[in-house]
């Protein structure tokens, strides 16, 4: 049997913008090639540490989300849940795109198709970067 335990950090029915803001975690396990809901946390504590404790307690195994700060990610890194952040869609395209293995048509914009990746943004206005300013 499949001990996964996907939780995806949701505002409504899509995924949040950003993990440390999503008022709600829902919890989805596999049977049968599909992912059925096992329940939710809904998630006052804006606190990095908070939020993985509670998911510590539920027994999650895979997080996927929206931006996440550094000190988050290291934080669920540790904690041993597998982390997939820079994801965008709604809850049906998420868990669709995760079960085909097809999550890079789904990332963030400025992610260049590589959800999951520590560090995922964009290189500043216009790709450009940061230039010096003298």
């Amino acid at each position: 049997m499949d001990s996964t335990l996907l939780c995806l950090a949701c505002y409504e029915d899509r995924l949040a913008s950003v993990f440390e803001t999503a008022p709600e975690l829902r919890l989805f396990r596999a049977e049968n090639g599909q992912y059925c809901p096992a329940g939710h946390l809904s998630l006052p504590s804006k606190d990095p540490t908070d939020r993985t404790s509670a998911m510590l307690a539920c027994g999650v195994t895979h997080l996927l989300c929206g931006a996440m700060c550094g000190r988050t990610r290291n934080l669920l890194d540790a904690s041993g849940i597998d982390v997939l952040p820079w994801v965008r869609g709604s809850v049906e395209e998420v868990l669709e795109a995760y079960r085909t293995g097809t999550l890079n048509k789904l990332a963030l914009p400025g992610c260049g198709n590589k959800p999951g990746s520590s560090m995922c943004r964009g290189r500043g206005r216009g790709g450009k970067g940061r230039r010096n300013q003298s």
